[in-house]
């Protein structure tokens, strides 16, 4: 069991130690068995292995990358958390609940990892969507504001409403750190007894309709009672039959541009969370710890590959982005991008996450279809696999709602 606390360098230290033992003999390095294997060592992953190693359960985890790698879906530096979903409330109740377990687990890792920005939905006009994501938003006691243009001029003078006639606040929403909360998850699982291993994944040796073991790519293996797969848009890698047609993997392209010299205006806390749609769309953030000023532009349907496609911004999105920071914030409008990431979605057809039991595999679980809004509910998420792959939860409900569906894309 790791005793101290690891940084980021410590814990790549850690795991180039455990890469190292590649060099062993294969006896050696003989894997002992744990009630659960995990892969995956992302929000959803990194988050079922931590709920089942507090729950007493010996977890291996895997990650073929590692946790909060430039590859995974839920690797870059910010991720939001909000309480809108229109009349989806299954969500805004859980977002509720994640939001006391975000900060406690700052408290117990003495780390800030939530930013309460609040959060801008930007319309042409008050609509359906705007309708019920305040009904619901009432409905839990969720503080919010209605605001006119003139409002918005007001309360936001370094903004350009040109065209948004109302926005709907929601002050107590905000930012989470994401890689770092990757990292602090995958080091409070191993400070917990937690086994962690870095390796790429793939099914192993069956015992009629249960998995025996997965085999990793250093050419070992790990034997287990339960096998949770959360491994994001490799799901459809690993299981290529399974889940043909089920998760649709687009690229996202994301910019952070430079806030002039001296102007704080578009730095937390002077400035929310913000999102607008148009033909496309936009969403973003104020510059936190000093990043830049965050602009995405969404819409894009370019399928990723995420171990293989280079990620490289296109021209196409950097001219979408910098077209809009020229309407909606003409003060940055020749600022240059200081930093640029492009990453990928996992999309479900109905856009509800994944939680099902393998068709043939018994023991064999699928967790993914984050959809572009699971980082947030990590906490709450990773309870509910740990309580369903163990038997504790039965929700006909949630079963429902998180089973895989018989529709493709």
């Amino acid at each position: 069991m790791i005793r101290r606390r690891l940084d980021r360098r410590s814990f790549l230290k850690v795991t180039a130690a455990q890469a190292a033992l590649l060099a062993w003999p294969k006896r050696a390095r003989a894997q002992p068995s744990s009630d659960v294997v995990v892969v995956g060592a992302g929000a959803f992953g990194g988050w079922t292995a931590l709920s089942l190693r507090e729950m007493g359960t010996p977890v291996t985890l895997i990650d073929a990358y590692g946790p909060g790698n430039s590859r995974a879906s839920s690797g870059g530096e910010t991720r939001q958390i909000r309480a809108g979903y229109e009349d989806r409330e299954l969500y805004t109740r859980w977002v509720l609940e994640a939001f006391g377990r975000w900060k406690a687990r700052e408290a117990e890792w003495g780390r800030r990892l939530f930013y309460e920005t609040g959060r801008l939905l930007l319309a042409p006009e008050w609509n359906h969507g705007l309708e019920t994501t305040k009904a619901a938003l009432d409905k839990y006691r969720v503080p919010n504001e209605r605001f006119t243009e003139a409002e918005l001029r007001r309360r936001y003078p370094q903004m350009n409403p040109e065209g948004v006639a109302v926005a709907l606040f929601e002050p107590t929403t905000g930012v989470l750190k994401a890689r770092e909360g990757c990292l602090a998850v995958a080091e409070a699982f191993q400070n917990k007894g937690g086994r962690f291993r870095i390796g790429r994944a793939s099914l192993g040796r069956r015992a009629g309709s249960r998995l025996a073991e997965v085999a990793l790519s250093d050419g070992t293996s790990v034997a287990a009672d339960t096998f949770v797969f959360a491994c994001g848009p490799w799901l459809g890698k690993v299981f290529p039959d399974v889940m043909k047609g089920k998760l649709f993997v687009p690229r996202r392209d994301v910019f952070f541009f430079g806030t002039p010299p001296g102007d704080d205006r578009f730095s937390y806390p002077r400035f929310p969370n913000y999102s607008e749609d148009d033909s496309l769309g936009y969403y973003g953030f104020p510059s936190i710890d000093n990043r830049g000023f965050k602009v995405c532009p969404v819409g894009e349907k370019t399928v990723f590959d995420p171990d293989t496609d280079e990620r490289l911004v296109s021209a196409y999105q950097v001219k979408r982005a910098r077209d809009y920071l020229t309407l909606r914030f003409p003060a940055l409008k020749d600022q240059p991008v200081v930093e640029s990431r492009v990453c990928q979605l996992e999309m479900s057809i109905d856009e509800h996450f994944i939680v099902d039991r393998h068709p043939a595999l018994e023991n064999v679980w699928l967790v993914g279809g984050g959809s572009g809004h699971g980082y947030k509910h990590g906490p709450v998420l990773g309870e509910y696999v740990a309580r369903r792959v163990t038997g504790q939860d039965r929700n006909p409900e949630l079963e429902a709602v998180f089973r895989l569906k018989p529709q493709t894309f």
